[in-house]
């Protein structure tokens, strides 16, 4: 799927992405992995045709924002930690912690609470890492289902966050333009070589070199 996909830049307009094929994508989305399964994401899918219009004016004035069946906002979630409770139960539940009592669990729900709660740093950060695998995840999956997606970094959050009514637990991460391709078929461009992105086992050892 990988080598397929493509970062769609034209749609077609008359076609529609169905509730079932978005139950799908998401149920699928939701599969990727975040620190201890919380989730940092939300997603708004925008296919009212004046919500997308707005969100087009937040996203620069980009057309596909419109053209494309709908635009997903990645949120990362900054309060994702105040699930922490819930989670540490449901691992107990799973055979995670072992022998499990309440006072472990209780520990292992505060040890959770503590990395995030105080440290609004690490809490957006997190929520960034967990959107994003999410967003890729959600693209792999779309394009399994012959859907084309594009990620989008080239908005005003300010503005999409209004557009979209997100309350201060919630930013924009990034935009997903979802639908079916129109007519586009530019060739990829290249990507680096392996020896210029990959390492081995420090910086400066690029992957490929002789070794002695």
């Amino acid at each position: 799927m990988l080598r397929q996909r493509r970062s769609m830049k034209v749609y077609d307009p008359n076609r529609a992405v169905t509730e079932e094929q978005l139950a799908e994508l998401f149920e699928l989305t939701t599969l990727a992995p975040s620190a201890w399964n919380f989730q940092h994401y939300k997603f708004i899918v925008v296919r009212d045709p004046e919500q997308k219009q707005r969100l087009r004016q937040a996203a620069m004035g980009q057309e596909k924002v419109e053209q494309a069946a709908c635009t997903i906002v990645v949120c990362g979630d900054l309060a994702a930690w105040k699930r922490a409770e819930d989670v540490a139960r449901e691992f107990a539940r799973k055979g995670f912690y072992g022998e499990s009592t309440e006072e472990k669990i209780a520990k292992q729900a505060e040890m959770m609470r503590n990395a995030y709660k105080n440290n609004p740093t690490k809490a957006r950060e997190e929520a960034i890492r967990s959107a994003s695998l999410a967003a890729m995840s959600l693209m792999v999956a779309a394009e399994d289902m012959g859907l084309a997606t594009c990620p989008m970094i080239g908005f005003d959050p300010n503005a999409v966050a209004e557009v979209t009514e997100l309350d201060d637990t919630l930013f924009p991460a990034m935009l997903i333009t979802l639908g079916y391709a129109g007519d586009f078929d530019l060739p990829r461009c290249d990507r680096l070589p392996l020896s210029e992105v990959v390492n081995i086992d420090r910086l400066g050892v690029p992957f490929g070199a002789n070794q002695t």
